[in-house]
């Protein structure tokens, strides 16, 4: 064996060249939090928007597999992603992980099948039983049960499809 020296060498951070060093200052920071905490729009009417364009997205594949068409998933996609990003934004973290889960769900699937949008459709109808009730937060033990449940019904499509 030979003792050689190995010598790491740090590329520069052009970016960080650019903007500099430092952080932001306490002060600002808790500002912004004030700011954060005392949000007070109403996020369901936007939700609303988004999980009736999911619904109507779900539809359109369900007509399109049943003639055994090929569909364009992003229209799924889309107002899940939305829901995902904004929900916790907004206080909805239950709906986050709705959302979060379906979003995964769908990046992984490759062929779509009416079972797949039949799992796409439980996590539609989650979110609209969030929205309608107005669940902010986890949602606590059911939040957590619920999540549980829609996880394990893509491990079983999973499982069942071999994916």
């Amino acid at each position: 064996m030979s003792s050689k020296k190995v010598k790491f060498i740090n590329p520069p951070n052009q970016l960080k060249m650019k903007v500099g060093g430092g952080g932001i200052p306490q002060e600002r920071l808790e500002r912004a939090q004030i700011v954060m905490d005392d949000f007070d729009m109403d996020f369901r009417p936007i939700a609303r928007k988004l999980a009736a364009n999911l619904s109507k997205a779900t539809e359109d594949a369900i007509k399109k597999i049943d003639q055994k068409q090929t569909f364009e998933k992003d229209e799924m996609v889309f107002p899940i992603m939305q829901l995902k990003a904004n929900g916790g934004m907004f206080k909805y973290r239950l709906l986050t992980d709705v959302a979060d889960i379906c979003l995964q769900f769908m990046e992984t699937v490759n062929d779509y099948n009416e079972e797949a949008i039949d799992i796409i459709k439980a996590h539609e109808n989650a979110i609209q039983i969030i929205i309608k009730s107005d669940l902010k937060g986890d949602g606590g033990k059911a939040g957590y049960t619920l999540v549980q449940e829609l996880h394990q019904a893509c491990t079983r499509y999973f499982k069942k499809y071999k994916t």
